[in-house]
Formats: C-alpha cells, structure tokens, sequence
C-alpha cells in the first residue's frame, strides 16, 4: 500500500515543531520509524525567513530556488532538510534502519484515541504506538474585512505559507500601493521587507495598527517608539492608533475606514494580526480545549491523553 498502515511515531503536522521532534525522536531511538502527515504540500521548512531574509535577496528567482542569506554570510534553503534526508512513505515500514517520511497534502480528520488509530480526509486509516498533535496555527482574519465581501477578500493576503510568500511577492510588482494591519513580529517585518522594495519600485508601503508603536504588545514605551522610528526610517508610513471599522471597494481601490474617520486608500491589504489554534481534532478525540488561550490542555509532560502528546 502507499501509506503504512501503523506507524510507530506518527506526528500530525509538518512544521518546525514536528521536524523537531522527528529529529529528536532519531537522535534518541536511531532506528525509529517516524511519519508526519502534512497538509502542506511542501516537505517541513521554516517559516521565519519568508517575512525576512527571502525579501532581501539578489537572486531574481528567489520565489523558486527559495534560498537565503543567513546571518553568516552562508547561503541555505528554506527546507530543513532536502528530499533525499526523508524516506519515500511506501518504505518506511520496511528501510532497515528506519527513517522519517512525509505524507504531504494530507489532513488527519479523525482520531480513535481507545484504539491508537487516525483517519486521513480520504478515508485512509494509520494505527500509531504513539502520536504528537503539532498542527499550529492558521492565520485570522479582522471581522471588518470577513465582513465586507469577495471583492475586497481577492485583494487580501493571510500570510503564512510558501504560497503566501509568493503571492505577494507577486503583487508587490504588480501593485501602487500595500497596506498592512497588524503591528506584531510579522507585520512589522513584512513593513519593512516591502518598505525595502518601495525605495527601489516606487510602492506605496502603509502599516496600521491599534497599539501606540509596533511590537506595542510585547516591548516596553521606548523601545517600541523606536522601533517605529525604525520602520518608518525603511520607507514605511506606519499610521499608530489606527482601529479599522470598515473595508470596501471604491473604483479599482480599497477604502480602509478608521474608527476615528480617517480613510486609507490603498490596492492590497495584507493581514497580520495573529494565530488562531488549530484544535479541530479536539473534537473527534475527545481532548480539551483551554477556554483561555484557545490550545490543547496537556498535563505536565505535556500529554492529552495516553499515547497523545501535543
């Protein structure tokens, strides 16, 4: 069969975390048999560099070589590790000193957690002797702009992924003017990444936000206003206290309407402003959901249930 159906290790989720403790569970048990189901078409890379350091290369085929810079001078992929790292699924069961593989473009939609067993979106079943839930997050979106339609939600971008990166690279090139909203960690390197880009193109870089100063959230007064004096110094005309009441589509614009009046016409409206959990598997699996912050509920070891950890 293409897909195993047990596994010894299965981590559902194909991101830092899971990579993570794919390598740590090889690194302690050398010949552990460990499959991670993704539904990210892509093999496990790092998200970081696609608001950072891809914006900064030479390199006019970034958006597919995907490779950067690192602070040392040295250049590497986005992918933790290259497709010839990963054992192909069909063999996992079978390659003698075990491995890691990769089911890409799959969702885990069920679990049976009495019986160890999950269940893909595609009816294909995999036992596990024991499990990791590591599947993040999925970007939110501002209710003002869930509420104003189509038209502006095809000139809107969650950033997240590969995909994303790309996209709005694309329309970077393509466009007169961009609007951010948010003013954590990622709207505030996207801000600047674009802002780079405006010197050079001519875009029109805005950056909104609530908060008094980007990272408002997480830095102290000063530190915070210098940071805006920083991003405001790369080209960016970052609008504090900015609370958006409504979006819409004014001839081939978006109008961005603030709660204190003021207007902002801006082509393209990317939306930073955070993560929502993703627990959908609570659900079939009977865990809990922390009413507060929204995650999983484990114990101290960071177990949901036996053989589940997330």
């Amino acid at each position: 069969p293409e897909v195993p159906s047990h596994v010894p290790f299965l981590l559902i989720g194909g991101g830092t975390a899971a990579f993570a403790a794919a390598r740590s569970i090889r690194a302690r048990d050398p010949g552990a048999r460990v499959l991670i189901v993704s539904e990210d078409p892509a093999l496990p890379y790092m998200r970081p560099p696609l608001s950072k350091e891809l914006w900064f290369s030479d390199d006019p085929n970034v958006t597919e070589t995907l490779r950067f810079k690192q602070w040392n001078g040295k250049e590497r992929s986005i992918y933790f590790q290259p497709p010839s790292f990963y054992v192909p699924v069909r063999d996992l069961p079978f390659v003698e000193n075990g491995g890691v593989a990769v089911l890409c473009g799959k969702k885990v939609v069920h679990m049976d957690v009495r019986g160890n067993i999950v269940k893909l979106s595609d009816g294909t079943q995999i036992s596990y002797d024991k499990c990791l839930i590591a599947t993040g997050g999925s970007p939110r979106n501002l209710p003002a702009i869930e509420r104003a339609g189509k038209d502006v939600q095809q000139r809107l971008t969650l950033f997240r992924k590969i995909e994303d990166f790309k996209s709005l690279e694309k329309i970077s090139r393509e466009v007169k003017s961009i609007t951010i909203i948010g003013g954590g960690f990622l709207g505030s390197e996207l801000a600047c990444a674009l802002g780079r880009r405006a010197r050079t193109r001519g875009l029109e870089v805005i950056q909104l936000f609530p908060e008094n100063g980007n990272m408002g959230k997480v830095l102290p007064e000063y530190l915070s206003n210098w940071t805006t004096e920083k991003v405001r110094r790369e080209g960016v005309n970052v609008m504090p206290n900015a609370v958006v009441k409504s979006v819409s589509v004014c001839g081939n614009r978006l109008v961005i309407k603030l709660k204190d009046g003021r207007k902002v016409e801006t082509d393209h409206i990317v939306a930073a402003v955070g993560l929502e959990p993703n627990v959908e598997l609570a659900k079939s699996a009977g865990l809990e959901v922390d009413s507060d912050f929204g995650g999983f509920r484990v114990n101290a070891e960071l177990q949901a249930r036996s053989n589940i950890w997330v």
